[in-house]
């Protein structure tokens, strides 16, 4: 195999002895003959038993042959106890740098795998461990600037955790993916135009790093006391009115019902994660957050206002809905006319 960092020209092989050494690990070096038996030529099932990770041969070779096994190591240092020694870590150190040459797509599809693994933390740890947070957001050919950054800005990934076992439903239904939720907590909102270049992000998750970077910035003051001895119920209304706070905030221009708005209300949930601890969140059934139904239609402003105006309309929904945020979202539809009738 001829590897040009980015991809490799592979050569066919008439034996299994021969197919064996072009393999990466003994974990992956196991294969069926017609009749379904196993054929083991290293070993590799034992070391499945005992959860070892060992490379075939001489492990830098292995990693020049293709630099996404560099990558590949961390995966599977998740689910395996590797085996190397600390001069062939000190090497392999030394060629992380060239994982700039991978491209998009191959890098995206391992980070998606690692993403998927039940001890994706080990990996990230292992990532960071070979300095390969560093260099993952850079492409050679995508961006102008080469210059390193910092790498992952999390010591521990609970956060991850969280988001993976809380909210995969919740991405998928708003048509996102672990990738784009994830990685700007790994990275931070200073790098979104690397996250999304070097993992091809579509239109719609470009939008929403974008509203999360935007979250980020307003700096919108929180007292450290937020959420902090106050009942569940309580906390549930202090979300919905921080979100309120947040959404007015981002749409100061938008007139009318949170619920119309183009922003998921799902993505302003997401958004949180940046702005509070999610220690104080995960107790709130977090997820299951939904904004309240408003109680007034649009017939009612109309009778209450006699006006016909669909901007002037939605002004006055904006202010009840204000109104009744405020209010803990205990307003009647009485007391909201009532407001609305001095406004």
């Amino acid at each position: 195999m001829v590897s040009f960092g980015r991809s490799a020209i592979v050569d066919n092989v008439y034996s299994l002895n021969e197919d064996v050494k072009r393999r990466d690990f003994t974990i992956n070096s196991l294969y069926l003959d017609s009749k379904g038996n196993l054929i083991d030529l290293l070993n590799g099932k034992h070391d499945i038993n005992k959860r070892k990770l060992v490379f075939i041969g001489n492990p830098i070779e292995r990693i020049e042959e293709d630099y996404l096994r560099i990558i590949r190591f961390c995966r599977f240092s998740g689910n395996f106890n590797n085996n190397i020694s600390k001069n062939i870590k000190k090497e392999i150190i030394e060629r992380v740098p060239i994982i700039i040459n991978l491209s998009n797509k191959r890098i995206r599809h391992e980070i998606d795998k690692i993403l998927s693994i039940k001890n994706c933390q080990k990996c990230m740890s292992m990532m960071k461990k070979l300095s390969i947070d560093r260099y993952l957001l850079i492409n050679k050919n995508n961006n102008h600037k080469f210059a390193i950054h910092n790498g992952f800005l999390l010591n521990n990934f609970k956060i991850i955790d969280f988001i993976k076992s809380n909210a995969k439903t919740l991405i998928q239904n708003e048509k996102l993916d672990l990738i784009s939720v994830v990685m700007i907590h790994l990275y931070g909102e200073s790098n979104v135009e690397m996250i999304v270049n070097r993992f091809d992000l579509n239109k719609r998750k470009t939008k929403f790093l974008y509203f999360v970077r935007q979250l980020i910035n307003l700096k919108i003051n929180i007292k450290k006391i937020f959420l902090g001895t106050i009942e569940v119920r309580e906390k549930k209304i202090k979300l919905l009115q921080l979100i309120w706070k947040l959404r007015s905030c981002i749409n100061f221009k938008k007139q009318g019902l949170f619920k119309k708005d183009q922003i998921p209300f799902n993505w302003y949930k997401l958004g949180l994660l940046h702005v509070l601890s999610f220690e104080k969140i995960k107790n709130v059934d977090f997820w299951e957050l939904n904004w309240p139904k408003f109680p007034l239609v649009r017939e009612d402003i109309l009778k209450s206002k006699k006006i016909t105006a669909y901007d002037e309309v939605e002004k006055l929904f904006f202010q009840a809905e204000d109104f009744w945020v405020n209010n803990n979202f205990k307003s009647s539809p009485k007391e909201i006319l009532h407001f609305l009738k001095n406004r």
